[in-house]
């Protein structure tokens, strides 16, 4: 299967994973810029997981009213910023951070 990457998707450093489920999930490149700049961002499994749930879309409704329809939406980046997937998930105790888990 060949990926076809645009300029945009190629600078914000999508791996051919992410280009393939931003197409399949209908996520545009608005949509991620937002989620690097205004998610949730939290450390997990050696990666980045960015997201967008109800606390963010409250803090940021007056700088970016676009985010009421992101609500859900995730972004997992390598530690050098490579994006590897994007998803949406209401149930954001799937990222919960679990130090008993981490630990064992």
């Amino acid at each position: 299967m060949t990926i076809y990457m645009n300029p945009e998707q190629f600078f914000f450093g999508l791996s051919c994973h992410a280009v393939q489920r931003t197409s399949q999930r209908g996520m545009k490149t608005k949509h991620i810029a937002n989620l690097l700049k205004f998610g949730r961002k939290n450390y997990q499994n050696g990666a980045i997981y960015y997201s967008i749930g109800k606390k963010e879309i409250a803090k940021y409704k007056n700088i970016c009213p676009g985010l009421k329809e992101m609500n859900g939406m995730h972004l997992i980046t390598s530690l050098t910023g490579t994006v590897i997937t994007l998803f949406r998930n209401k149930d954001f105790l799937l990222i919960k951070h679990s130090w008993s888990r981490m630990t064992l």
